[in-house]
């Protein structure tokens, strides 16, 4: 089984000393070896963009998390998929192939408040404009070929032309031309993490991990399977949401559960606890779409996926 858990700064962890603290963190928790580690915050248990801005910060702790994918939270109804695709890129590079991301749209009015009431979108309409944004950022990935780069230094080659094109994407909410100004990501693209709340039921959008929250073995059961059915999640890796602090039983007692999530703070203690509880697994790959055992995204404008 898997394990992930949802980090944030603490409101104490200010300035040079908490910003140290959060480090020594994040050390302890690396040395437990999580699958994953996700920076942002919560509300009501669903994720939020947290007090550390993601795709600033991931580059930075990319280097402290050493092994786990590193997944960077992000506001979907008020990012800019050109800057995302690109911070994004160089981001999986930096971690050589350990980077994901997880666009967000529950709690959106909070986060509308944050950027202005001119910006602010109903609810009937936020699922449809999330979609959109996921659809707009991993097009501008398309636009270039996995082995665009050449870099040859006896020839003086640094790329193949005919292998970056323009995507030319439209949609309801966003607009790109393309092509990115960042080569593929070596996974094709980031892993793709998403909330249960940001699921809507018409989406046909792939999941690579969802992370699901539910009180009962029930009601956990009944979501995995419609997730199962779902052509967007039929094979993603679906995660149960622990509070820490409370028992780690339910996604060891819940069928078809591929690990657990861990929310409200959990400390190296917890996670460690939760580690123990797992048995030993061999790990597929070191990259995260590897260590999620998700096939590498095809480019629809070759039908290739990695070289």
């Amino acid at each position: 089984m898997l394990l992930s858990l949802t980090i944030d700064l603490a409101p104490d962890e200010i300035g040079a000393e908490g910003f140290r603290h959060f480090s020594d963190r994040l050390r302890a928790i690396d040395a437990i070896a999580p699958d994953l580690v996700i920076f942002g915050g919560e509300r009501d248990t669903a994720l939020i963009p947290g007090r550390l801005e993601g795709l600033v910060n991931l580059p930075w702790a990319a280097g402290l998390v050493t092994s786990a994918a590193v997944v960077a939270v992000l506001p979907a109804l008020h990012g800019i998929p050109f800057h995302v695709a690109r911070a994004l890129s160089a981001i999986d590079f930096v971690s050589a192939g350990r980077a994901g991301w997880a666009p967000v749209c529950a709690n959106h009015e909070v986060i509308d408040r944050a950027y202005g009431q001119q910006y602010a979108i109903s609810d009937a309409e936020a699922p449809a404009k999330h979609d959109d944004f996921l659809r707009a950022t991993q097009a501008l990935w398309d636009s270039w070929d996995q082995d665009a780069l050449i870099i040859d230094k006896a020839s003086g080659e640094y790329l193949d032309s005919a292998k970056v094109r323009r995507v030319d994407y439209r949609g309801p909410y966003f607009s790109t031309m393309g092509s990115l100004n960042a080569a593929r990501p070596p996974q094709g693209y980031p892993l793709l993490v998403r909330d249960m709340n940001d699921l809507s039921a018409d989406s046909e959008l792939p999941a690579d991990v969802v992370l699901l929250g539910a009180e009962t073995i029930t009601e956990a059961e009944d979501a995995i399977v419609r997730l199962r059915a779902a052509p967007g999640t039929a094979n993603a890796a679906i995660l149960l949401k622990v509070t820490a602090g409370r028992s780690l039983d339910l996604p060891f007692e819940v069928e078809g559960a591929d690990g657990m999530h861990l929310i409200g703070h959990p400390d190296a203690a917890t996670v460690a606890a939760a580690r123990a509880r797992l048995p030993a697994r061999t790990q597929p790959g070191d990259t995260a779409r590897a260590r999620f055992g998700m096939a590498p995204p095809i480019n629809p404008f070759t039908q290739k996926a990695l070289v």
